[in-house]
């Protein structure tokens, strides 16, 4: 792989000094996408949020349209069009975790090197070095590229049940995407994610008097219980996926023999064999004979498939380093145990890399922050890398 030095006629410098000039006043601009009460389940807040972000998008020249979803906010989605044939995928989420009266209880506010907020990190700071990497590379006359899509989510932060497979026709014959979450806290980006099930066990069973007729029952937590031991010893033998006992609920009171238990369990999965064998375990866990007169029932909800390395990332996460490496950052790849958008691009066999967005931590938390002297370098990172990015199935017919 060349220098990215001789692909552009940029230099670092020049680089770095537009990347200050279109960046300047981020601070009031997160200010304004922060202070939104946007958790998921506020819709109506998630799009004030995405409606701003449009209207940057359409300043910045992107032609920009808003998809409407049922369940959800919907998607928005800025297109710019170049005279070259490469396509580059930007992808974000303007949803956020956080309940209603938390914008208010917790402004975004400076705190020595660090500006917190709630959503600042996870992710309204990358979708803003998203929209500015692209302003970059206009202001240099950039414009080797077929498209350049920007996709924000309006429900990442659950699953994007309603959203995903509009999100992967979007996003689907990329050459590459660029998904805008967070740096890892030490600056790592991402080319690697666990996949993500969501797992209810309900069992059911018969009450009954505990003291005087307890023969008479059927014991509901007894039976779930029976079910998680099995599950957390075979799951201990497997190294494709892990899981975690979530919450536990059952019974009324003490003198009862419960009819009615549940458990919520998550399941992280490291290998692109592991839902099927997550799939295939718990058929088999809720098929067996336990106690006489109780069943037990799963709800098996995908959230993310697993995103696994492949050369494909291999080459976009090398060519990220050797872009860093021009800039004077020093840049490494990494892979984590949370689940993203990039899980459903990358499995659609789309070359794919996450954490291009500034550094932070701490994510879903009153602690949630970003650095900002990241911004600068992470914006000119992505623009480089996005002008650098290669074809990856050249063809002559390419428009």
């Amino acid at each position: 792989m060349n220098d990215p030095s001789s692909r552009k006629s940029f230099t670092p410098d020049q680089i770095r000094s537009v990347a200050a000039d279109v960046t300047a006043g981020w601070e009031e601009r997160l200010r304004a996408l922060v202070e939104i009460d946007c958790g998921t389940q506020n819709p109506a807040g998630v799009k004030r949020v995405g409606d701003i972000f449009a209207g940057w998008m359409a300043d910045a020249g992107f032609q920009v349209s808003h998809l409407p979803i049922e369940g959800c906010a919907g998607l928005w989605v800025g297109r710019m069009q170049g005279s070259g044939k490469k396509r580059i995928g930007l992808l974000g989420h303007a949803d956020t975790v956080y309940p209603d009266g938390t914008a208010e209880a917790r402004p975004m506010q400076r705190r020595g090197d660090r500006l917190m907020g709630p959503g600042v990190c996870d992710m309204k700071g990358g979708l803003l070095v998203g929209l500015y990497a692209v302003q970059v590379l206009c202001r240099l006359g950039w414009e080797d590229f077929g498209e350049v899509r920007l996709v924000v989510n309006s429900e990442e932060e659950t699953g994007s049940f309603h959203t995903r497979n509009r999100m992967i026709e979007l996003l689907s014959g990329m050459d590459a995407v660029y998904v805008l979450e967070a740096a890892r806290a030490n600056g790592d980006i991402v080319s690697a994610r666990a996949g993500v099930i969501q797992l209810t066990l309900t069992s059911h069973g018969r009450s009954a008097h505990a003291g005087v007729e307890p023969e008479k029952g059927a014991n509901a937590v007894v039976e779930l219980i029976d079910r998680l031991q099995w599950l957390r010893k075979r799951a201990a033998e497997e190294g494709t996926f892990r899981i975690n006992i979530g919450t536990i609920r059952g019974g009324t009171q003490s003198n009862v023999v419960p009819d009615r238990a549940e458990a919520q369990l998550d399941i992280r999965l490291f290998h692109p064999d592991a839902v099927s064998r997550v799939e295939a375990l718990v058929r088999e866990a809720v098929s067996r004979s336990g106690i006489s007169g109780a069943r037990t029932e799963a709800d098996l909800k995908l959230w993310f498939p697993p995103m696994v390395r492949n050369p494909a990332t291999d080459r976009l996460a090398a060519l990220a380093r050797e872009c860093a490496a021009f800039l004077g950052i020093h840049l490494r790849d990494t892979d984590t145990g949370g689940g993203s958008d990039a899980n459903w691009i990358a499995a659609q066999g789309v070359p794919c890399l996450d954490g291009l967005g500034p550094v932070g931590g701490l994510d879903h938390g009153p602690d949630e922050y970003i650095e900002p002297e990241s911004v600068v370098p992470r914006t000119s990172l992505l623009a480089l890398l996005m002008s650098c990015t290669p074809l990856a199935n050249p063809r002559e017919d390419r428009a």
